[in-house]
């Protein structure tokens, strides 16, 4: 495994970490058991950072990660969650950025996590009825606590970035990137730039587009998280972007290895990414994911796969 400086901070992740979404069953039924041996796998063969959120399963994710974390020497690994959405007896979620809102998020959170402090806060999504300033006191209350070590974002544009860090320090934003959802790099690499901060894509793997086992018949069922994704939804799309994942398989199967891995080192290519969060409940592919730590892409090899993405 290969390891990164986090932005501008002092942590050193892993270049492969682990996204939690899935342990919070949202993609198909997972028990505690299962959950904890999967992190538990990531951990023993490298993986130092672990993403979850309040929301993934409604406390399902984090409280896997909670049962994970114990035993562990806490310092020996980085957790990164969030705040922002919360849900009624029904499940029902809505935005809620709010001071208090934060400010009790975080301890439910501690709470699940069974920890004292997580290494990254972030907001999840923007909460259009809460001013940012607001949010922004209930942040640095929770530095100051220090039940954060540091503050990101997720989702935000590059406008409510600037109007956040006016008010507190941020460390990273976390965004829907891989080789077939670009559009982060025109809207938010400039402002990634001027403020130093990390980017960590989610879904790198493009919701499965990207490990190559996806042809053009497949229709998500209703269901699916990805029924509601344009590159899924819109067919004219999904059915090009099959064909480019197409050649992608013949480029990765030319350098022997599988396209996930091409996938992950294509966007750890990129300066501003130290870390890619790769989450699966699969423990094989889990393992494929981790070993993409294990080597680099030549500047050659990139470039073969921009031609095949811009074409």
């Amino acid at each position: 495994m290969r390891f990164k400086k986090f932005g501008k901070t002092d942590m050193n992740v892993s270049v492969v970490g682990y996204g939690a979404w899935e342990l919070g069953g949202n993609w198909g039924p997972i028990d505690r058991e299962n959950a904890v041996k999967i992190l538990n796998l990531a951990y023993e063969n490298g993986v130092n950072f672990f993403d979850t959120a309040p929301v993934y399963g409604l406390g399902m994710s984090e409280e896997s990660v909670g049962e994970f974390l114990k035993g562990k020497k806490r310092e020996s690994l980085y957790i990164a969650t969030k705040c922002g959405l919360e849900w009624d007896q029904k499940g029902r979620i809505r935005n809620n950025l709010k001071k208090e809102r934060v400010l009790k998020e975080i301890d439910d959170s501690l709470k699940r996590l069974k920890t004292d402090y997580v290494d990254l806060y972030q907001i999840h999504w923007p909460d259009p009825n809460t001013p940012l300033q607001e949010t922004a006191e209930a942040l640095q209350k929770i530095l100051d606590s220090k039940k954060a070590r540091y503050i990101g974002v997720s989702n935000l544009s590059s406008m409510q970035i600037e109007e956040l860090a006016k008010y507190v320090d941020i460390v990273s934003t976390q965004n829907y990137y891989n080789l077939l959802v670009r559009n982060i790099e025109k809207e938010l690499f400039p402002v990634v730039k001027k403020y130093d901060l990390a980017v960590i894509p989610y879904s790198p793997l493009a919701k499965g587009l990207l490990t190559g086992k996806i042809s053009k018949d497949f229709v998500p069922d209703r269901r699916d998280p990805r029924a509601m994704d344009e590159i899924f939804k819109n067919r004219d799309l999904f059915e090009k972007n099959v064909e480019k994942v197409e050649e992608l398989k013949i480029l990765s199967n030319r350098i022997g290895r599988p396209l996930s891995q091409l996938a992950i080192n294509w966007l750890l290519h990129h300066d501003e990414v130290p870390t890619v969060i790769a989450g699966t409940k699969d423990e094989m592919h889990l393992m494929e994911n981790i070993e993409a730590g294990d080597w680099e892409l030549s500047e050659d090899i990139y470039l073969k796969i921009e031609k095949i993405i811009e074409d």
